[in-house]
């Protein structure tokens, strides 16, 4: 399990930044990011647990906890998400349905139950409830409030720092790839 603590700097920058938080993508949040022209270190909105890429966008979660999916048995109710799954719904399906991302386990019930034909991602509880086991590769993300997890297949990393032109707090988005974290002098890798 990662927390969302320390300090990390990016392959490309050597400032030093605060690891604050987790934000869960697939390659539907890429393209639904790139359809609308986003830069996601432009002018971020961080709010507590959500961040925001411009005035257009929605706003998307972010995490303080991170750990591997794969092999665990999650529950389908309001309070999962899971990103994979976009990407393997039919565009009509999401269209139909009216359904924004990110829509929340009860919204994908919905799906599986009226439209989708999918079922061979979920296993069915004896009680007529459905759960979804991680794959491999995906992540789990979560945090205190509400009890919310996100499992996703890809995540970037929300970083904090002080400019040093203006001299207020700023945000960074980093790719999981490209974040190093700093250890403490006292500490070893």
């Amino acid at each position: 399990m990662q927390q969302a603590e320390g300090r990390v700097r990016s392959k490309s920058l050597l400032e030093e930044m605060s690891l604050i938080g987790f934000i869960p993508y697939t390659d539907y949040y890429t393209i639904q990011l790139a359809l609308n022209s986003v830069d996601l270190n432009g002018h971020l909105y961080v709010a507590p647990n959500l961040v925001k890429f411009s005035k257009d966008t929605p706003a998307y979660p972010y995490f303080r906890t991170i750990t591997k999916a794969t092999g665990k048995q999650y529950r389908i109710d309001g309070k999962l998400y899971i990103d994979p799954i976009l990407d393997e719904i039919p565009s009509c399906i999401l269209q139909y349905a009216h359904f924004k991302q990110p829509f929340n386990g009860n919204q994908l019930l919905k799906m599986i139950y009226k439209k989708w034909d999918k079922k061979d991602l979920f296993s069915k509880n004896e009680d007529g409830s459905y759960n979804y086991t991680g794959r491999e590769g995906e992540w789990e993300l979560s945090h205190g409030l509400g009890n919310m997890i996100s499992i996703s297949n890809n995540f970037l990393c929300l970083c904090s720092y002080m400019n040093k032109v203006t001299g207020t707090p700023s945000y960074a988005v980093l790719t999981s790839d490209d974040t190093i974290r700093v250890l403490p002098e006292n500490e070893e890798e």
